[in-house]
């Protein structure tokens, strides 16, 4: 089998030879990318400018470069203007605008180039008036199919074939979207206990609007759906989980499965109430799971918290792919996935979250070797 049908073989319930291993190495080579140190031969047409080559070499499959949505969202009746300067460390900031004919909300996002990495400084959302401009867009909001994105799934699935799997990736799921993209934590959970119905009102047509997204969706090419949520359990509690998730989780999986597709959501995070809530819901599987040191939960509880049914993938600390920590670390860790999850037979290997900027990419291939040799079903 090669590295797709591999991933794929466990979606569909069945054995392939050996357990899946998919790496994410976008921010590993996006450092490469900004510094100009990409060599040519691994340059080609995935979301981050890579080619296949590179996984080749590696023995790994990719995931994290082969997304997109099929779709084009339009806020109509909305002006959209992006300015971006340099503050005074040099740092690129963002600034976004939107602005409707009942009021603006604005965004600020600053770009460090110590990390390679980007963070809001500013949200769109911090009180109940510019949440009524959110929910104004929401309301004016066009759904239309991308053909360029639904041909680019074609091409993905043609040429990286053998050593990729290409997702569809929808908006966050309303209050993650609230969390992650428009108000932040802090805003959005103030805005819960203070403005809830209003909160839920814009809840509720974001999630309507949604209805349009998934059926185009439902007939794109790429057999995954890919929840990029960023959950963790300090910010997602049970009770907020039964609430906002659950249902939308279910209702969604229950589509896609009707289309043959399979949804794996992103926790990246912390796994203590998260992992549990998300495996007694429909979808297929969680990703980016974290073990301990580096997250709260050792590996060995990962199938307990998550129930019977739901695959599992990750596994693999991406700080442990970091010069700074031994080999040994990383080598030790896949024992145990050998050990606690080989027999499952729902298990995917991969790096959680990302090999970092100064990851040792050799590690990537002496992961590949071992799982070829210890990690046979068959």
């Amino acid at each position: 089998m090669n590295l797709n049908e591999r991933i794929m073989a466990v979606f569909r319930g069945e054995t392939p030879d050996v357990i899946p291993w998919f790496a994410d190495l976008t921010y590993w080579y996006e450092s490469l990318i900004k510094t100009g140190r990409l060599p040519e031969k691994y340059k080609g047409n995935s979301r981050f400018g890579v080619g296949v080559e590179l996984y080749k070499e590696l023995g790994c499959g990719a995931h994290e470069e082969l997304y997109n949505l099929p779709a084009k969202l339009i806020f109509k009746n909305t002006k959209i203007r992006v300015n971006r300067y340099k503050d005074d460390q040099g740092n690129i900031i963002t600034e976004r605008k939107y602005i409707t004919p009942i009021g603006t909300i604005s965004s600020k996002v600053k770009y460090m180039y110590t990390s390679y990495s980007s963070a809001f400084i500013k949200y769109c959302v911090n009180s109940v008036e510019d949440l009524k401009v959110l929910k104004y867009m929401y309301e004016n909001l066009e759904v239309k199919e991308n053909r360029k994105n639904i041909e680019l799934q074609y091409e993905w699935m043609k040429e990286w074939r053998e050593y990729g799997v290409v997702s569809s990736i929808p908006p966050r799921t309303p209050f993650s979207r609230m969390l992650v993209e428009w108000a932040g934590v802090m805003n959005t959970l103030r805005l819960y206990w203070r403005a809830r119905e209003e909160l839920e009102d814009l809840l509720q047509i974001m999630a309507e609007r949604d209805d349009m997204i998934y059926e185009i969706i439902s007939e794109a090419p790429a057999p995954l759906v890919y929840f990029g949520e960023n959950l963790t359990s300090e910010v997602i509690s049970p009770r907020i989980f039964r609430q906002y998730y659950e249902e939308y989780y279910n209702k969604r999986a229950r589509e896609m499965h009707r289309h043959g597709k399979y949804i794996y959501v992103h926790i990246d995070g912390t796994l203590r109430s998260a992992l549990p809530c998300v495996g007694k819901t429909e979808v297929d599987c969680a990703q980016a799971l974290t073990p301990a040191p580096a997250g709260d939960i050792p590996i060995e509880r990962f199938r307990e918290l998550a129930g019977p049914k739901i695959i599992l993938w990750g596994g693999l600390p991406g700080v442990f792919f970091s010069k700074k920590y031994p080999e040994k670390l990383l080598m030790n860790m896949l024992e145990k996935i050998f050990k606690y999850h080989l027999s499952s037979r729902k298990f995917i290997v991969g790096v959680a979250d990302q090999v970092p900027p100064d990851g040792d990419i050799i590690r990537v291939k002496h992961i590949s070797e071992r799982i070829e040799k210890e990690g046979r079903y068959l």
